[in-house]
C-alpha cells in the first residue's frame, strides 16, 4: 500500500524465504491483462503470474498448483485489491463506484489507456511509455487518482457519469448524450442518461 512514511517494499516472505516482486505499473497492467485471457487455464495463469512477478527463473514455479495459487493471490492482493475497504475493484483492477444501488465502472485501465497517457503528459509531464520499468504501480495509482479535472481522462469520466438536470437545455442534453455515446466503455451500450433520471 502507498505510504509517505515508508519506502515502497516489494519483498514478500514466502516459506521463510524472501522474494522481490516486480511492482512496476506496466508489469501489473500486463498481469491484469493476462488474467483476462480466456484461452489460459487458471492453473497456467497462476504459474505465469508468479513468473511475471518474480522472474522466469523463480523457484516458486516448483510449488504445488494449490500453493502457487495461494502465493499468487497474496501478491496480487497486495498490489491490486489491497485498498481502502470502501473501494471495490473489478477483475481488471478498476475501481467500481456505487450508483443508485448499482455498481458502475467509470473507466477501464486498458480501454482508456490513450486518455490516461495524454493526461499524465498534460498534468505531470510524465511519458508513461518512457516510465515503463521505472514507475511503481502505487505511484501510478496515486497520480491517476490525482489527475486534475481539466485533463482528458477526467473529462471522459465526467461525460460517462453525467446525468441530466432540470435546468439543462435540450441542446446541452443532446450534446452530452452524444459525448456519452462517443466515450462509453465496451459493454455499456445501454448506459446513456435519459430524462427519466433527472435530478433536482
Amino acid at each position: 500500500m502507498f505510504s509517505l512514511n515508508y519506502e515502497i517494499d516489494d519483498v514478500f516472505k514466502i516459506n521463510e524465504k524472501e522474494y522481490k516482486a516486480n511492482g512496476n505499473f506496466d508489469n501489473i497492467l500486463r498481469i491484469i491483462d493476462m488474467l483476462q485471457e480466456s484461452r489460459l487455464t487458471k492453473a497456467y495463469k497462476y504459474l505465469l503470474g508468479l513468473k511475471m512477478f518474480f522472474g522466469d527463473k523463480t523457484d516458486l514455479v516448483a510449488l504445488e498448483p494449490l500453493s502457487q495459487e495461494e502465493v499468487f493471490h497474496e501478491v496480487y492482493h497486495n498490489y491490486v485489491e489491497k485498498q481502502e475497504e470502501a473501494i471495490e475493484y473489478d477483475l481488471q483492477g478498476n475501481p467500481i463506484e456505487e450508483n443508485e444501488g448499482n455498481k458502475k465502472q467509470d473507466y477501464s485501465l486498458k480501454h482508456d489507456a490513450p486518455y490516461i497517457y495524454v493526461s499524465f503528459v498534460q498534468a505531470y509531464k510524465i511519458d508513461l511509455i518512457e516510465e515503463q520499468g521505472k514507475l511503481h504501480w502505487f505511484k501510478f495509482q496515486a497520480l491517476l487518482e490525482g489527475l486534475p479535472e481539466d485533463t482528458k481522462f477526467r473529462q471522459v469520466i465526467s461525460y460517462r457519469t453525467w446525468k441530466p438536470s432540470k435546468g439543462d437545455s435540450p441542446k446541452h442534453k443532446e450534446q452530452m448524450r452524444k459525448l456519452q455515446k462517443l466515450y462509453r466503455l465496451p459493454g455499456t451500450e445501454n448506459e446513456i442518461a435519459d430524462d427519466e433520471e433527472e435530478v433536482d
